[in-house]
């Protein structure tokens, strides 16, 4: 598929990003997947990109990049007048690379050993807290299955009530009354004759019944004795059980958050090690960059923040102002030795792009994501372990019962909450459950009554069909009407005041550093 045209096209946006988001879960190749997160990212920020982009290119040998940075971000974040006043600036990108000849490289060399011994402890952690997370990701499941039959004993369908005992029973007797050995229902029912006893321990349910059934008396005692076995382990088991399930998922929701942790540990080692070894800069077209030259003692930095503003909010919606500062930095790094070793000054040009956005709390939310699953992947390719075929799995059982409910709808919500009803504990519980559960049957009942189809039906139709060209002349004569829309008006009132943050921004900048202005 030819990618190009997707990049530098905006039109027909959600078609064009839904067509990337597919092609990047279906390809393997991790070359192709950066290069499509990329070009998903462009498309994203494209939506709400202003034409009003502001470029510097300076040469400061004088000035290191230290103050240009921090100039910049703590501009970004101070209120007025020291600043544009953001709400949160984040760093975005910070990479480099250096030519191979100079001291920054060749110093850096000395210190990979160290830094992939360390990368290597804790890879054999993250790879342990993987194998973990495997494995609670399959007792959950088995509870599930388990606790299933422990559901439908509470359903009010006395079918299904009475298959579930059925089939805790059996597991009963193949897991419990097994241990036994031959005094066990199966023993004794195979290899001493009590042929009828395990019958009538799958048929009866009290020991009420018991005494009812047409039995001799020897049989009676085992079976009585057997079924308040089963009542008090059926009791019991259910608790002990969701309990367990209970324990194992908060155990796995901090192993996932473990993952996370050591994840984010072994990030800078990783990316370090990666950028020394292969990674250089490419020009557009991917080819090598002629900035450093590997017999010079040069290197070029690539820096990028990102402020955001919120400006305004429609339908849980948040709309934001934006400015994306980028820096490219080519340097010939000075060292000096100093009190705590040697330590680099670096010089060179700069080239400052600074970008206003008008960007959906959605969108930010995306872009960042989109960055987070290339860290993921480079950890998953160190490990050569996968959480994408499980990944579905640690989100269902991280995610609460409320989280759930707000997916759901009709009929299967009312399933959830009667089974959530039937492992309440408190009155109180038990109380709000059956209120939004008479809630949505009363919303249902709602909803099939706007669906109550009139006889007049033809009637009605035919009167629509007459009235429709007038409807489109209206929409002729009221076209701003027509094709008003909330969100892009507040999404250009938020670009507006992107745009002029950005300029003041640029235009400071510029005056703080005695450069011609007008």
């Amino acid at each position: 598929m030819d990618y190009d045209h997707l990049e530098k096209e905006v039109d027909k946006g959600k078609d064009r990003r839904q067509i990337l988001r597919d092609e990047i879960k279906k390809t393997s190749d991790d070359q192709l997947k950066s290069r499509l997160r990329k070009i998903l990212v462009k498309n994203i920020k494209k939506i709400g990109a202003s034409k009003n982009v502001y470029r510097l290119s300076y040469d400061s040998i004088s000035e290191g990049l230290e103050p240009i940075y921090f100039w910049i971000l703590d501009f970004l974040r101070d209120g007025l007048p020291a600043g544009v006043g953001m709400d949160e600036v984040i760093k975005y990108k910070d990479e480099y690379d250096a030519s191979v000849a100079s001291g920054y490289f060749g110093e850096m060399g000395t210190r990979i050993s160290v830094m992939q011994d360390r990368a290597m402890k804790i890879m054999a952690t993250v790879n342990t807290v993987v194998r973990s997370i495997i494995n609670l990701i399959y007792d959950l499941k088995e509870f599930t299955i388990r606790l299933a039959h422990y559901d439908n004993l509470h359903s009010a369908n006395l079918s299904v009530k009475q298959a579930a005992r059925l089939a805790l029973k059996q597991m009963w007797m193949d897991q419990v009354d097994i241990k036994k050995s031959r005094g066990s229902i199966n023993a004794l029912s195979q290899q001493l004759e009590f042929v009828t006893l395990r019958d009538a321990f799958l048929a009866v349910d009290s020991i009420e019944r018991a005494d009812k059934i047409d039995l001799n008396e020897r049989v009676k005692r085992i079976l009585k004795a057997r079924l308040e076995e089963y009542n008090e382990w059926e009791k019991n088991s259910e608790t002990e059980l969701r309990k367990r399930f209970n324990i194992e998922r908060s155990y796995l929701k901090s192993q996932v958050a473990s993952l996370k942790h050591y994840t984010a540990w072994v990030k800078p080692y990783l990316v370090a090690e990666k950028k020394l070894g292969m990674k250089s800069f490419t020009t557009a077209s991917g080819r090598d960059s002629p900035e450093l030259v590997n017999a010079f003692s040069n290197m070029e930095m690539h820096l990028g923040l990102f402020g955001m503003k919120k400006i305004n909010e429609i339908e849980d919606k948040k709309i934001y102002s934006c400015i994306e500062v980028e820096i490219v930095f080519r340097t010939v790094p000075r060292s000096y030795q100093g009190q705590y070793g040697s330590h680099y000054v670096h010089s060179g040009r700069t080239d400052i792009t600074f970008t206003p956005y008008s960007l959906t709390n959605e969108e930010i939310d995306e872009i960042y994501e989109l960055k987070e699953q290339e860290d993921m992947e480079l950890i998953e390719e160190m490990t050569g372990t996968s959480l994408k075929e499980i990944s579905e799995d640690i989100e269902y059982y991280l995610e609460d019962d409320e989280s759930r409910l707000k997916r759901l709808k009709g009929k299967p919500k009312i399933d959830t909450l009667k089974k959530m009803l039937s492992m309440s504990t408190t009155n109180e519980e038990r109380k709000k459950l059956q209120r939004k559960i008479d809630d949505e049957i009363r919303l249902m009942k709602q909803q099939g009554v706007d669906k109550f189809t009139s006889p007049f039906g033809s009637v009605t139709k035919g009167f629509r069909q007459s009235v429709e060209p007038l409807k489109y002349l209206y929409s002729m004569f009221s076209f701003k009407k027509a094709f008003y829309s909330p969100e892009k008006s507040m999404r250009k009132d938020a670009l507006k005041v992107a745009e002029e943050k950005c300029y003041i921004l640029y235009d400071i900048y510029k005056k703080s550093h005695g450069m011609v202005t007008w």
